[in-house]
């Protein structure tokens, strides 16, 4: 081994620990190990930018500018709604069309985007009629993987990989190079789901209302203000409840009226009733310096509502500009006019000091604001809110151009009229024309987390070629395998990428192990394709962990899932998908 594979066996196992143990979001990770490579001269200047102008970053951004294109239109919402109405009231309906449907867009649309659409509507439907909606929420996901293999421009990995390989094959992959074996994996895991999964996914999430969920019932106090009170007649910022005593004033209470601590006639008055968030030790401790009575209260939905106020569930949506930061830090309550309550993050339920904690992906927020400024969060790209989800066209004049506009990239990549890179590009352009993309939208909406990733990740795979990196661990692959034969080798190389998706980025997994397959296949002197679609395939197999892929992240705090939830649901979807992959992929693109 030279120094500069030493170097670079350092940086991969740098980069594996750090997407593993998810400390940092993955562009950020991206942007080190890239800053890394260039600082120990493992590629060039030219080599290290030329992520950002490869075929597959572009085309992934395009095919997400077209996905927010269709989607921005409401044409997805209006099917969703309806697909999910004609399942009526069973359980097993229901998630069979949730399947089916996220199963079919996950084919086209980026599956992340799929997930998003159909993620509030589930919560919502399941909340109806009254399901658990952890039962349905990672099936949801799991499908959305799945069928992303179907299509090439079902998952950015699958594009990633194609232009990997493109590199050094002739071999031009079409629009449905690989739906035959995509299919296969599409029905058994959906029979699996169905049958096997549905069963083992555990119940997480049975309350009927969000303080119940939350467990908020027991977590807020009354203060009745009286008439000597020195609060009285000051705003709820002079009041400085947050900095001096660490509580929050959730609502205002004056006589029938309710105001949020926001509003502009919320300078406080005597006899009002403060609705607070905090220790009920240090109340007792001031209510006689501050002049207020304190009244224990177990809240529920109905005690903080009325026809004005609302209260929300709102999830920190994949292109959201909060991630990394505190609401404290965006001073959520004068941006937004809204009251944060708690936080559900990984699966735990904050609810003091909200205000410190650092907002990721994928976590959801009980929100109380009025029914105005609701509509401003439902706009705004740093939000998924679940209220009133069940809308129609959003601009149903753009929506016969925005389907077009998608279906023409589709079928004119599909026909190889022009490649799938001029097609997305093109589409994207025509999108921009007819108005059903808006560039302000665009820029606010478009997932740059995904787009900055790949474009840092891609010189990684050409540093472990220039090395010699990616050749040494084939030759111990082939090695310790070859004795079984090329089967055996190509079934290790599907098994270790997916153990190895398991645990960081699908599209870090793939920027690893297309070199290494590639060389892998030279040393046993077989047809390299079936190695690369080995590694196509099991990059997106990431069932067993929600930190390697964006939709498993997604759906992770709002099921209330646990780490070990996946392990046990996607563990044997994982084994199932390798006994598949060893016995079809060598079959459809012989060694």
């Amino acid at each position: 081994m030279t120094i500069e594979m030493f170097l670079l066996s350092v940086i991969v196992l740098g980069a594996v620990v750090l997407f593993a143990v998810d400390v940092f979001p993955v562009d950020k990770v991206s942007v080190l190990i890239l800053s890394v490579l260039v600082a120990v001269r493992l590629i060039s200047p030219e080599q290290a930018i030329a992520g950002f102008g490869n075929p597959a970053t572009v085309t992934v951004a395009c095919m997400l500018a077209l996905s927010y294109g269709i989607q921005s239109t409401g044409g997805l919402n209006y099917v969703a709604n309806k697909i999910v109405d004609l399942a009526g009231e069973s359980e097993h309906k229901i998630l069979v069309s949730i399947i089916i449907a996220v199963g079919i867009l996950s084919a086209f649309i980026n599956n992340t985007a799929a997930v998003a659409l159909f993620l509030p509507l589930t919560i919502a439907v399941a909340r109806e009629q009254r399901l658990d909606v952890s039962k349905l929420l990672m099936p949801m996901s799991f499908a959305a993987i799945f069928a992303g293999t179907c299509t090439l421009i079902g998952t950015s990995t699958n594009l990633l990989v194609y232009s990997l390989a493109l590199e050094h094959l002739d071999w031009k992959i079409g629009m449905f190079e690989f739906a035959h074996a995509g299919l296969i994996f599409f029905a058994v895991g959906t029979v699996y789901l169905l049958f096997i999964g549905h069963r083992l996914v555990p119940s997480r999430r049975t309350g009927d209302s969000l303080t119940e969920e939350y467990r908020l019932r027991h977590f807020v106090t009354e203060l009745i203000l009286q008439d000597n009170s020195p609060l009285i007649g000051k705003s709820i910022v002079e009041t400085k409840f947050r900095e001096k005593y660490d509580l929050e004033v959730i609502e205002i209470l004056r006589g029938t009226t309710r105001l949020l601590p926001t509003s502009v006639e919320a300078r406080l008055e005597g006899r009002d009733i403060l609705l607070v968030q905090g220790d009920p030790h240090t109340l007792m401790k001031i209510q006689d310096t501050e002049g207020f009575i304190l009244k224990a209260l177990t809240v529920g939905d109905q005690d903080l509502e009325d026809e004005n106020i609302v209260l929300v569930e709102a999830f920190i949506s994949p292109t959201s500009h909060l991630v990394e930061s505190t609401l404290k830090e965006v001073n959520f309550r004068r941006t937004f006019n809204a009251n944060a309550l708690a936080i559900r993050s990984h699966g735990r339920t904050i609810r003091e000091k909200i205000g410190k904690i650092s907002l990721e992906y994928g976590d959801s927020l009980l929100i109380l604001t009025n029914r105005e400024q609701l509509e401003v969060l439902r706009q705004s790209p740093d939000f998924l809110v679940l209220e009133e989800v069940r809308v129609s066209f959003l601009r149903k004049d753009k929506v016969y151009y925005a389907v077009g506009a998608f279906l023409g990239v589709v079928v004119f990549a599909a026909l190889d009229i022009v490649s799938i890179v001029e097609a997305a590009v093109i589409g994207t352009g025509f999108m921009i024309l007819t108005g059903c993309l808006r560039l302000r939208d665009l820029y606010s909406h478009l997932s740059w987390q995904t787009i900055v990733m790949l474009a840092c990740l891609i010189p990684l795979g050409t540093a472990m070629e220039n090395t010699g990196l990616a050749k040494l661990i084939a030759g111990e692959l082939v090695e310790q395998l070859d004795r079984w034969g090329p089967i055996a080798v190509l079934s290790g190389i599907y098994l270790f990428t997916s153990l190895l998706t398991s645990a960081m980025s699908n599209n870090a997994t793939a920027v690893l192990m297309v070199p290494i397959a590639l060389s892998t296949a030279y040393q046993l002197q077989v047809d390299p394709k079936p190695f690369v679609m080995a590694v196509m395939f099991a990059a997106s197999a990431s069932f067993m962990t929600p930190v390697g892929y964006q939709t498993n992240l997604f759906i992770f705090g709002p099921g209330g899932y646990k780490f070990a939830d996946f392990l046990k649901v996607g563990g044997p979807l994982n084994l199932l998908f390798w006994i598949l992959a060893s016995i079809f992929i060598p079959l459809f693109w012989p060694l």
